[in-house]
């Protein structure tokens, strides 16, 4: 019984020691996308055009992908923890629409606002 005791509260230790770093990592890597965000935000300002957006992102060897009401660059991922996968973190730029189609994207959509998106999932 007593070993039983003793190995429970090891896993215990184990994995409360594992989940510190996790957090510590997680919140250094959160500071380097807050401050990317930012960085974008200063430098494109709500109301530039798709194009303009675009341009600049291309002179910042940024790759990103074209949806209709936004654009999508990948910033990098967060740490897995014990019960999550690595999520994925994004820039998202949200345009308005300059068109009546709002299911295209137009070279004159009108940017909106600059957020971070995550994708991923836990057990």
């Amino acid at each position: 019984m007593l070993r039983w005791l003793s190995f429970l509260v090891l896993i215990i230790i184990v994995v409360v020691a594992v989940s510190h770093m996790n957090t510590s990592e997680k919140n250094e890597k959160e500071k380097q996308f807050q401050a990317t965000l930012a960085a974008y935000q200063a430098a494109l300002k709500s109301g530039s055009n798709r194009s303009q957006l675009e341009e600049y992102l291309q002179k910042q060897n940024m790759s990103f992908i074209q949806q209709a009401a936004s654009d999508r660059a990948k910033l990098g991922e967060q740490p897995r923890d014990l019960f999550c996968n690595p999520w994925k973190v994004y820039l998202d730029f949200q345009f308005k629409s300059s068109e009546a189609s709002t299911n295209v994207a137009h070279d004159n959509d009108v940017l909106d606002s600059i957020d971070l998106h995550r994708e991923g999932s836990c057990f």
